[in-house]
């Protein structure tokens, strides 16, 4: 499993707990430099996140790129956009925003520009960001019915959101070579944060108490990288940071956490907390 560096707040003031805003120029250079330091060889972008794309540019080269488009018939027209912006022939991955929203026709659509997309060589694999079961077998029947591999998705997942843990058609993608990528892990910061009203609600409270009482456990940070690290299907996990110290603290954290799943009781049912497309 590897750290994917995310550039959502490259372009906008991304987050619930960011207090820093859209980043500085100084301040992508430092990521970037923390980044390749620390061995984190993808980013995730987006032509939704502002300018981020914009502002990869200079750093694209560097990495391995997934970048994401809405779905619709003009994919093709999307995907080109992008590599324009980020001055690439290519990129490793293409994933659509948002597919559970799409009808039938638009998921037919979608699916025939994201294969045209292989088929020309601007993308090595193509995918969804979903955020439930039905999503994932929904993507998995309409690409199926295109003749197109689904190659990659992206789907949240923490100690408190445990929809998809025990997805087996995940596992099933995941052994047959397909790049399944968490986000969410930190809950946009609220499982680290003390202030943000959200870390207040119950659940938010219960594994921050989890961890302070178990002694395996080295910190919050460590514990929500471990749980997602426990997943049988995660190849991939993109975080976030609003500043150099941020990005070392998380990497820190990474070559020293475990794979530990945190308590299946620790679960939340309130989608109003877990989803943050309800925030």
């Amino acid at each position: 499993m590897a750290l994917v560096l995310g550039t959502a707040q490259w372009g906008d003031p991304y987050g619930v707990t960011n207090e820093r805003g859209r980043l500085t120029d100084a301040d992508i250079q430092q990521l970037v430099r923390i980044a390749k330091d620390c061995g984190i060889a993808d980013v995730d972008t987006a032509r939704g996140y502002g300018d981020s794309e914009e502002r990869l540019r200079p750093f694209a080269q560097q990495f391995s790129v997934t970048t994401k488009a809405r779905g619709g018939s003009d994919v093709v027209e999307q995907i080109q956009e992008s590599l324009d912006r980020l001055g690439l022939e290519s990129v490793t991955s293409v994933l659509i925003h948002d597919w559970e929203d799409l009808d039938a026709d638009g998921r037919t659509a979608t699916v025939g520009g994201l294969r045209a997309s292989l088929e020309s060589g601007l993308t090595d694999r193509v995918g969804v960001s979903i955020y439930t079961e039905m999503g994932v077998e929904s993507a998995v029947e309409d690409f199926a019915a295109g003749d197109v591999e689904l190659g990659a998705l992206q789907v949240p997942a923490n100690a408190l959101d445990r929809r998809l843990d025990g997805s087996v058609l995940l596992e099933e993608l995941s052994a047959g070579g397909a790049r399944i990528t968490v986000r969410s892990a930190f809950l946009q910061g609220v499982l680290l944060a003390d202030q943000h009203r959200r870390a207040a609600h119950p659940d938010v409270r219960a594994f921050v108490e989890w961890v302070r009482d178990d002694e395996s456990q080295a910190s919050l940070l460590e514990a929500c990288l471990a749980h997602v690290r426990s997943l049988p299907w995660a190849t991939h996990v993109v975080v976030g940071a609003t500043s150099a110290a941020e990005l070392e603290e998380i990497c820190g954290a990474w070559r020293a956490c475990g794979v530990e799943r945190a308590p299946l009781e620790l679960g939340s049912s309130d989608l109003e907390l877990i989803d943050p497309r309800r925030w």
